[in-house]
This record gives C-alpha cells, sequence and structure tokens, in this order.
C-alpha cells in the first residue's frame, strides 16, 4: 500500500487536510509532501499547479485505477503526540431505497505509532429527522481491528450522517474522523432536484455548476440543503434563487475528491432526491444520469477529458466502458455509448477510461421498475 501525504499549511480555517492516495502496485513506501497553500487564492497560484501535477503524476505513474481518496479535516493542537486516520465505506451506494441493506466499513489507517491497539473505533450514527439531530453509537470495536456493520433493511428512519470515529480515550492523540451521509429515498417524492447546467453530477477541478429543484408549489419555506462530507455539517445552500416553483442554487468544485450530496426539504420533512456532486483531480469524467432511470429505457453514457495545458473538455478519443470492474464495450470518437432497454441487471458501478490518464471516478447508475410493472408488483403484493 503507498500513501501519498498532502498535508497544506494556511487556509480560511487554518486547518490543514490530509490527503491520502492509495495504489495496489507498490508495498511498503510512504512519502510525505508539506506544502503551503492559500484555499482563497488558490486558483491563482503556481503551488495549486504544482499540487495537481504531483497528484496527476502519482496516478499515471503507479498505474493505479483507484480513486479511492481518504482526506479529512485536521487541527492538531501541541499537546498531540500522534495523529490517526479513520476511514469508513459504504457498500454499494449511500442511495438506498426502503429495503435495501448496505455494508459499512470502519477503520484506521497511517496509524505509525499503533495506538490503535489502545483505543475504540465507533461507528456514530446521526439522524436526519425534522429538527432532529440525535447521535447513537452503532458499534464500538477495538480500532486495529477495525469491523464491518450490516445496516438493513433499511426504512427512513435510518437516514442520517454515519461517522467513523474513536472513543477519546486517548486525548493526546489526534483522530482524524470520517463522515459519509446514508440516504433513503421516497418512491415519489414531490419536489425533484436535478443538475440544470450539465449532464453529469461529476465535475473537473474548479468547474462552475448549478443544481435545480422542481417544487410542487411556490411555498417559500423550501429550502436547498447540501453535506459537507470533510466535517460531517449540513447546511443551507449559500445564495439559493427561488422563481416560478424552482429553486436554484450555483456553486464550483472547489475542494478535490469531494463528494457533496444536494437536496431540497422543507419543515414538515418533506424532501426532494438527492444527488451526489463529485469533484476529482483527475483529467476524466464520465456523463451519466444524474436521477434514476427505468426498465426499458436507454442509458446514455459519454467519457469527457479535459487537458492539463488548455483546459479543453473533449470527447474524441477512444474510451473504454466498464460495470462493475468489468469491461462492456468502447467508443473510438467521442461517439455516445449506450445501454439499450436497462433491467435491473443493469445496475451498478460505471466508469470509463481515457487510453492515456486513465479512469473516470465511479458513478452509480440505480434502475426502478417501470410504472406498469411497478402497479404490477402493488397487485401481486395485495393478491398474496
Amino acid at each position: 500500500m503507498t500513501y501519498l501525504h498532502l498535508i497544506t499549511g494556511q487556509r480560511p480555517s487554518k486547518n490543514p487536510y490530509l490527503y491520502t492516495f492509495s495504489s495496489p502496485d507498490i508495498d511498503k513506501v510512504s512519502i510525505f509532501v508539506s506544502v503551503k497553500i492559500d484555499f482563497i487564492n488558490m486558483r491563482h497560484t503556481s503551488v495549486c499547479g504544482l499540487l495537481l501535477l504531483c497528484v496527476h503524476f502519482y496516478f499515471v505513474n503507479t498505474g493505479s485505477s483507484s480513486h479511492h481518496v481518504l482526506r479529512r479535516e485536521t487541527s492538531p493542537k501541541s499537546n498531540h503526540s500522534a495523529r490517526l486516520g479513520t476511514s469508513l465505506e459504504v457498500s454499494p451506494t449511500w442511495y438506498l431505497s426502503v429495503g435495501d441493506t448496505v455494508e459499512i466499513k470502519c477503520y484506521t489507517h497511517t496509524d505509525i505509532k499503533n495506538n490503535s491497539d489502545k483505543m475504540d473505533l465507533q461507528l456514530v450514527w446521526t439522524k436526519m429527522g425534522p429538527g432532529e439531530r440525535t447521535k447513537k453509537v452503532l458499534v464500538s470495536q477495538q480500532a486495529s481491528k477495525g469491523f464491518s456493520y450490516t445496516l438493513g433493511p433499511v426504512t427512513h428512519e435510518h437516514q442520517g450522517v454515519y461517522t467513523c470515529d474513536d472513543d477519546e480515550t486517548l486525548p493526546d492523540v489526534y483522530v482524524h474522523d470520517w463522515h459519509r451521509i446514508i440516504w433513503v429515498a421516497d418512491d415519489s417524492p414531490r419536489a425533484s432536484l436535478d443538475v440544470i447546467s450539465h449532464n453529469r453530477t461529476q465535475f473537473f477541478h474548479d468547474e462552475a455548476f448549478t443544481v435545480s429543484c422542481q417544487l410542487p408549489d411556490n411555498n417559500t419555506q423550501w429550502k436547498m440543503m447540501s453535506f459537507d462530507d470533510w466535517l460531517g455539517n449540513i447546511t443551507e445552500c449559500p445564495n439559493q434563487v427561488s422563481s416560478d416553483r424552482r429553486l436554484s442554487c450555483s456553486g464550483h468544485s472547489a475542494n478535490p475528491w469531494s463528494d457533496v450530496p444536494y437536496w431540497c426539504e422543507n419543515p414538515a420533512g418533506e424532501r426532494s432526491n438527492a444527488l451526489n456532486i463529485s469533484t476529482t483531480v483527475v483529467s476524466v469524467v464520465m456523463e451519466s444520469p444524474s436521477l434514476p432511470v427505468l426498465e426499458g429505457e436507454d442509458v446514455m453514457l459519454r467519457c469527457l477529458h479535459r487537458s492539463s495545458t488548455t483546459n479543453e473538455i473533449t470527447s474524441n478519443f477512444r474510451a473504454i466502458y466498464y460495470k462493475n470492474g468489468r469491461p462492456i464495450g468502447h467508443t473510438t470518437d467521442g461517439s455516445i455509448f449506450t445501454l439499450k432497454a436497462v433491467t435491473k441487471a443493469d445496475e451498478g458501478v460505471y466508469k470509463c477510461r481515457h487510453p492515456v490518464d486513465r479512469d473516470s471516478p465511479d458513478s452509480w447508475i440505480t434502475v426502478k421498475a417501470g410504472p406498469d410493472e411497478d402497479q404490477k408488483k402493488k397487485s401481486d403484493n395485495k393478491t398474496s
């Protein structure tokens, strides 16, 4: 396992960040690089370009197809004798339907002084009910072992923020906690959220985008919300605009390797669907449906590449497409790759590969039963 740690110095909150890149190709090597970045002016500094170049060079030369990045906010105090990182993985996806089951893995990394033998690791669940942010410890186990927790079959009650953290038995060790949101979707939410600026939810670093929520009425109490997976915070989207039963919020993909779910909600507890806006520092992303698709529909995928010198985004190259890690086809001239008349069996993790600049991030495609099939299932359930 190879780790590349990029620890930044000064930023608006004066907290550095830890980035850890893993590669299956090189074992037992650690590289530590310390750089100072002004996050406010990072678009205008050559240091930022050097940082992104280092990350790009790392992926190209290790041959790693993994885009799994461990990064947590860290603010170690002078009395901290050591640091320890945690990671939390949700599989197969964070976006669930009632009745689904997921596996949550919580474990430690970068434990140079073996402190994980002396503390417990906890999985903490913060509920997301209307006006409710109560916390509950689901698992507590020796940190060095890590653990896997099966959640399900889920109901709407299981929706919330899940955090991998320590039990604070070693106050002199600074632990980088890890947060993920788990969303349990309504069958037919009255409000619908989509990306109106692009046909994708994956973005290159510092791209602008707009998400918009189609509202069921002119009720001004609907708000656009987002989840910060760096800090575990749920906040209202700033500068949102409401017009003609539509609520919109514009932003830009600022933090490399971030995942930011957006949704709309009202004080009564109604919610729209949720969309995850992901930012990558690699040069490849994939266009794919941002919303669940119905059985029988065609699904269109397209691989995009951004030049590191001109920032031009193109698709006229040979692209290979993958489902659940296995190749399923390719295009040669930038044309769209189409999945014909999809079924539930087509649901899964998709990505594309550029011939030189590696893979896009993973994209989960959800396939739902069509109206006729859904009605048939309800009738069968009533009969039985």
